[in-house]
């Protein structure tokens, strides 16, 4: 059994001496994928992902530095789990990359603290969604970017999504969690660092979105909400308005997924898994 940590969201003993928790940093391309996290009977990049690390490893669980819903990508995921102390990382890295590259790439695997836990030790997420603005869409831009047709208004959107900045209740803009005595009261509040969209050329717009943590479907709910700002249907001056509502039914659709990726885990320097091994990253 290779279990000594707990694949969920429960509290990581040490690794036993015939193991090594190790760190692996991935880039996908969520578009044919279910999402990030295993799933039952649907392919899913986890459920991938363990299916090659098997030869390596008994019950190999991998836990998420945060999960992805389908069709969105990810550049900077973090994973930890278990391997045997003696595995040797980059012929893992590249047998992974050999199975399931380009789709889904280790661009590194490392040796990490003994209780090293992707998900819990995290300290910041970055976000970054791409919008293509003008009328004729790109065929190699579809999976990666949310055409729209017709112009946004790029100073109406950064004035928006200063309003998002700071500590909010973001009930508007999350997806509702379940209800009910079985589940545990869920809170909103969230902290966001840095919102702001930039031009970065040819019609492509790209949205920079950092903070502590995000709810479920956050990220695309605030896309949403600004694109409609930029379209002229929403008013910079409503996001305030919106927040403090904290009814879902104020705010506006989604932005579809194939535009978010999920770019970049922060961890404290001394909780980052930095060990003695190698580091080999693509």
């Amino acid at each position: 059994m290779l279990g000594a940590s707990d694949a969920g969201d429960g509290v990581v003993s040490r690794v036993q001496d015939d193991l090594q928790r190790v760190r692996m940093v991935i880039a996908y391309d969520g578009t044919d994928f279910r999402g990030l996290a295993k799933q039952p009977n649907v392919r899913t990049v986890v459920s991938e992902l363990e299916r090659v690390l098997d030869p390596f490893g008994d019950d190999i669980n991998i836990v998420m530095s945060g999960r992805t819903d389908a069709g969105v990508h990810g550049w900077g995921q973090v994973l930890s789990f278990d391997l045997p102390a003696n595995a040797d990382l980059r012929r893992i890295q590249k047998s992974v990359n050999s199975r399931l590259g380009p789709e889904v790439v280790v661009r590194s695997l490392e040796q990490a603290e003994a209780d090293f836990h992707a998900r819990f030790d995290a300290t910041g997420r970055h976000y970054r969604y791409r919008v293509l603005n003008r009328p004729v869409p790109d065929p190699f831009l579809a999976r990666l970017a949310w055409h729209v047709r017709d112009p946004l208004d790029l100073a109406a959107m950064n004035e928006a999504a200063r309003h998002f900045i700071g500590l909010h209740d973001f009930t508007s803009f999350c997806r509702m969690p379940k209800k009910g005595p079985e589940y545990p009261p869920v809170v909103l509040e969230r902290t966001i660092r840095t919102a702001a969209w930039s031009d970065i050329g040819n019609g492509e717009l790209l949205f920079e979105i950092s903070g502590s943590a995000f709810c479920h479907q956050m990220v695309r709910s605030i896309v949403g909400f600004l694109v409609s700002v930029g379209l002229g249907k929403r008013t910079p001056g409503e996001v305030p308005v919106v927040l403090a509502a904290r009814d879902r039914s104020d705010s506006e659709p989604l932005g579809p997924p194939h535009g978010l990726t999920l770019w970049q885990v922060d961890y404290d320097t001394d909780s980052g898994g930095q060990a003695a091994s190698e580091h080999y990253i693509v």
